[in-house]
């Protein structure tokens, strides 16, 4: 096994299918989506080059420059939900002894749902005539509550709270995982300095499960940068685009619109956008990491 890691020709033969199937998988598609970012076209007539004149057009949409907003308000209310609901779950579920596996597999079905089936699902839950929601409020009194819960005032936050649900076990499950790898060494010497309740997570628990919470937040990020299939499912960007994301203007000029180059510089620019984001929360959290 030494011989073959010493030799560069077994290292490039093995590497080589994999880097092969990489860069047709990932960087060709990115680098022709910049491409065809360039042109004017609508998939039937011939490709018109226009240079950077998609790219004005773009950020001239107020469609898009709402949706920009859209995305990031989705990006932060799934950040807060999850990852504060996921830490508690954690905590409360880590030191359970008896039915842990059951609150465990409880919280982390939706994840293996599918979005279709859960955006249809809570569509039914938010009805303002049968839902579940309006049903409870009725039924103890509380009809001046009763909300259109997809309407334009409240449709982020019902998109929020339905991707909370769907993927708040996934972020529950890390959590768990880290605080159980947390030495118990230093727990008991916490406790000896004293340190209990809340001033134990923010001071022990926390800092100790950091880089677990780093992957969670980058792939929370990342996951909420490219928000599409519950907006699609529940809204299509609606009502009026009130709940249009970067990744619904993308599919919605693209293939409704048959304007394919803009689409591309969507696309463009939300890759971009993901990367420096990625970047930034990389560089910021190895920062902090360094100080503890």
């Amino acid at each position: 096994m030494e011989k073959a890691f010493g030799n560069k020709l077994a290292i490039a033969i093995f590497i080589a299918p994999a880097l092969i199937l990489f860069t047709l998988v990932i960087p060709l598609p990115i680098l022709h989506s910049f491409y065809m970012s360039l042109f004017k076209w609508d998939m039937l007539s011939t490709m018109t080059y226009v240079g950077f004149e998609n790219y004005k057009e773009l950020f001239s949409d107020g469609i898009f420059l709402s949706s920009i907003w859209h995305t990031i308000e989705i990006t932060v209310l799934s950040l807060i939900f999850q990852v504060t609901l996921g830490l508690f779950l954690a905590l409360c579920i880590v030191n359970i002894t008896k039915g842990r596996k059951y609150f465990q597999n409880a919280f982390f079905i939706p994840n293996i749902l599918s979005s279709a089936v859960i955006g249809i699902l809570w569509f039914f839950v938010y009805n303002y005539d049968f839902g579940l929601i309006n049903s409870i409020l009725k039924s103890i009194g509380l009809d001046s509550l009763q909300q259109e819960w997809l309407s334009q005032k409240y449709v982020i936050l019902a998109l929020s709270i339905t991707t909370c649900w769907q993927w708040v076990g996934y972020h529950m499950i890390l959590y768990i995982a880290a605080i159980s790898g947390i030495s118990q060494d230093i727990i008991e010497a916490a406790i000896v300095d004293g340190a209990q309740g809340l001033k134990m997570v923010t001071k022990i628990i926390i800092p100790q499960i950091r880089p677990v919470l780093r992957v969670s937040i980058v792939l929370i990020i990342t996951g909420s940068l490219k928000y599409f299939d519950m907006a699609w499912i529940m809204t299509e960007g609606g009502p009026d685009f009130a709940s249009e994301t970067i990744a619904t203007y993308i599919y919605r000029t693209a293939f409704n619109k048959l304007q394919y180059g803009l689409g591309s510089a969507a696309s463009t620019f939300l890759f971009v956008v993901s990367i420096l984001v990625t970047v930034l929360i990389n560089r910021f959290a190895a920062k902090r990491e360094e100080v503890y």
